[in-house]
């Protein structure tokens, strides 16, 4: 009968739990340079041709930049229909919190939406997060803006920050 150590042991967990997991995730490098048009070279990788839901940006290649989530018209023709409704409700509650900048319930409202389509957007970076997860950020931080006391922007603005660092990259304006 043969005796198994605890050095053994510990061994065979380790090569268990590697192979079960796979190699790490190496460092995505963000200095490496965007092809020239920063999709691709065929129409088919332009944001417009892509299915909704998908990142243009194969691996390696470098994230496009948008703008604000709720105002840059070439992000929101990448969303879903029902991601695309959360931005015409963030839109109008904002005209009216603009118009009533006072109004107690307006705050309210657009905070909630923001943080309806934050999240819609986190979602949605789990497929794709190249492209959503910037954007999700921009939204928790204009949550944050308008209520520096939002427990669940915080959260997920951290979480979001916490997988860029843990894969060694610099964290999106």
């Amino acid at each position: 009968m043969r005796v198994v150590t605890f050095v053994q042991t510990a061994l065979l967990g380790g090569c268990l739990l590697t192979a079960a997991c796979g190699d790490a995730p190496r460092p995505v490098s963000s200095n490496a340079p965007a092809p020239a048009g920063g999709y691709g070279t065929s129409p088919q990788s332009s944001p417009a041709a892509m299915p909704a839901g998908q990142s243009p940006s194969p691996a390696g290649e470098a994230a496009p930049k948008y703008g604000d989530p709720v105002t840059d018209e070439n992000f929101v023709k990448l969303l879903k229909p029902e991601t695309a409704a959360m931005v015409e409700k963030v839109r109008k509650l904002q005209s009216a919190y603009a118009a009533a900048p006072g109004n107690a319930a307006l705050k309210r409202d657009l905070v909630a939406a923001k943080v309806e389509y934050g999240n819609a957007l986190r979602d949605l970076g789990q497929a794709g997060p190249r492209i959503y997860y910037p954007a999700a950020l921009r939204m928790y931080r204009q949550v944050l803006a308008l209520d520096a006391d939002n427990k669940e922007a915080t959260e997920k603005k951290k979480e979001i920050e916490l997988i860029y660092q843990s894969m060694g990259r610099p964290i999106p304006e």
